[in-house]
């Protein structure tokens, strides 16, 4: 926002005014998702490389943490015929920040969430800041969704039983995804190693207005056996899934780094990942390792999920093959996100309006 007394100013969102305006709009979410998706497949897109803080190596992510920084720009504008005949959310076309740390001792050593996230909009003309906001909840959703679209595409259409490893935050918005891209579930065993989280875990989703019957299972093989639909979302600091777990037909969508063997995806028919560039420039994920180092053939890749939404590869081709979906997470779909909030929020007057300056101190 620009006046003649050049005075800058953005929308200021915290995480509550994000609530107000569908942050927790799944259906919505999987539209942003979808959209960035699309986009990243007609390569109207510009994703740098994530930038990564840590204090060691890639494993102590899960001990010490991390600060992820993750730049986009999205289009939309050469294909908005195409986005509103998908029934997509239409053009972006301006660029944004998500700056995400992420600290494994906080819930026990300060009763606050593991990690937060702040977003920066940027107004696509004067690349001032457009909105600030709270993106915690934009990660969280998108991170489900991205399973969620994945599903749509890879799961068999008339799948009855999910999944879910992992009964946080992060399960929760897997599990609404999931759910979302095939409605046709209908039983949703879920393992957490604290079994209270477990045990919660149905009452805490349903006023998400999850429609499902749950069923505490007490071990993660119990999670995938018989399971149409997986997802694993931890912080395992070792792997203990079995590839032999897997049914014909089982689709399993990795968000995590350790919880799965590279050993495991010998039993899978195909790997599809959101980006392929940036799973190999983080260098943590199974189905990166599983490559580089020689477990399954670099042919077992199909490609990136937004090849197959676009037409130019094919998804599943059989219902029994067994599909492994391993995203390392897009700052598009951030971004993507973070916009669709965004704009409901200038929409319905949400937010404060908060000067950046009143006029430059030096111009």
């Amino acid at each position: 926002m620009v006046n003649n007394h050049h005075r800058i100013e953005f929308l200021y969102l915290q995480q509550e005014d994000c609530v107000k305006a569908g942050g927790l709009d799944m259906k919505g979410a999987m539209k942003a998702v979808e959209r960035s998706f699309f986009l990243h497949g007609k390569e109207d897109y510009i994703q740098p490389g994530k930038p990564v803080i840590r204090w060691g190596g890639p494993e102590t992510e899960e001990t010490l943490g991390r600060i992820m920084s993750m730049p986009s720009f999205l289009g939309g504008n050469e294909y908005a015929g195409d986005l509103e005949e998908q029934d997509l959310l239409g053009p972006v076309n301006t660029s944004g920040l998500k700056w995400i740390p992420s600290r494994p001792h906080n819930p026990s050593k300060h009763g606050i969430p593991r990690a937060n996230a702040i977003i920066i909009i940027v107004d696509p003309d004067t690349l001032m800041p457009a909105c600030i906001m709270d993106g915690t909840l934009v990660s969280a959703m998108r991170t489900g969704a991205a399973s969620g679209v994945a599903a749509k595409y890879l799961a068999n259409p008339d799948s009855k039983v999910m999944g879910q490893v992992g009964a946080s935050v992060q399960g929760i918005t897997q599990t609404m995804a999931l759910k979302e891209g095939v409605p046709s579930l209908e039983v949703c065993k879920v393992f957490d190693i604290d079994e209270a989280m477990s045990r919660s875990f149905a009452e805490r989703i349903r006023q998400y207005g999850v429609d499902m019957e749950f069923q505490v299972v007490g071990s993660a093989e119990e999670t995938f056996r018989g399971s149409d639909v997986i997802s694993t979302a931890t912080m395992a600091r070792e792997p203990y899934v079995n590839g032999e777990w897997y049914k014909p037909g089982a689709l399993h969508c990795e968000i995590s780094f350790w919880d799965t063997p590279p050993e495991a995806l010998k039993h899978v028919d195909f790997v599809v990942v959101d980006d392929w560039f940036h799973v190999k420039h983080h260098g943590v994920d199974v189905s990166w390792r599983a490559i580089r180092d020689g477990v399954i053939p670099e042919t077992k890749l199909r490609g990136n999920l937004s090849e197959i939404i676009v037409g130019d590869k094919p998804g599943r081709q059989d219902p029994s093959e067994k599909v492994f979906f391993n995203p390392i997470g897009m700052g598009i779909h951030d971004l993507s996100e973070a916009h669709r909030v965004y704009r409901n929020a200038v929409e319905a007057g949400i937010g404060r309006t908060l000067p950046l300056w009143e006029s430059p101190a030096l111009s």
